[in-house]
C-alpha cells in the first residue's frame, strides 16, 4: 500500500495501517533523532512521541506536503525541545551515508581507522559549541542531505537563517578541527 492510501487509512482510524506506518517510517525517525541527540534511548523515546503526535494529529497533515516533511518536523521538534533541555550536547559519529564528511572517513588500512576514531572523537568535542539550532540545521544539511528549502520547511526557519547557522556551524567545526591539527 502507498503511503498516501496508508495515511488515508490512518485518518480513518484504522490502527493496522498506523502500524504498517511506523514501520515504514521507524528506522528514518530514529536515525534522524540520534543524529541529532546522540543517544540511544533518547533517540527511541523521540521516535515514540513523534508517533504519538503523528496519531492524534494526522488528521491535519497537509495532503499536499509531503509525509517525510510532517515527519521530520515533528522529530526536529522533539529533538529540539531535549538539546533545550541540555546543558551539554554530544556528538554523532560519522557513517557511510554522510557525503560532506566521507572525506573524513577511510577504512582502507589500520592507521585510517585510527585517524577516523580521533576525528570522530574530536567531532563529538566540537559539537558541544553548537547552538541547538545549528546542530539541527547541520545535521539535517550534511549527514541527510537535505536542501536549504527542505531545512527551512522542517524547522519552521527562514531559508536566510538556515544558510547562516549552517554556514555557522561548518566554521566553527572548521576552525576546530583545523586547530587541532
Amino acid at each position: 500500500m502507498e503511503t498516501i492510501q496508508v495515511i488515508q487509512s490512518c485518518i480513518r482510524g484504522d490502527e493496522k495501517a498506523f502500524r504498517q506506518l511506523i514501520r515504514q517510517n521507524a528506522d528514518f525517525a530514529f536515525r534522524v533523532a540520534f543524529r541529532i541527540v546522540n543517544n540511544e534511548e533518547d533517540a527511541k523515546d523521540i521516535v515514540q512521541e513523534s508517533f504519538i503526535t503523528v496519531w492524534e494529529k494526522i488528521r491535519e497533515i497537509d495532503p499536499g506536503k509531503k509525509f517525510s516533511s510532517w515527519l521530520y518536523r515533528i522529530i526536529v521538534n522533539k529533538c529540539y525541545d531535549m538539546l533545550r533541555r541540555r546543558k551539554r550536547m554530544r556528538w554523532v559519529r560519522p557513517n557511510e551515508r554522510n557525503r560532506s564528511l566521507a572525506a573524513l572517513i577511510s577504512e582502507s588500512n589500520p592507521e585510517s581507522l585510527l585517524t577516523n576514531e580521533e576525528t570522530g572523537r574530536l567531532i563529538r568535542h566540537i559539537s558541544y559549541t553548537l547552538s541547538p539550532k545549528q546542530k539541527i540545521v547541520f545535521v539535517l544539511g550534511e549527514l541527510e542531505g537535505l536542501s536549504h528549502d527542505d531545512i527551512a520547511e522542517i524547522t519552521g526557519m527562514n531559508k536566510t537563517s538556515v544558510k547562516s547557522n549552517l554556514n555557522h556551524a561548518r566554521r566553527k567545526i572548521g576552525e576546530r578541527i583545523k586547530n587541532h591539527i
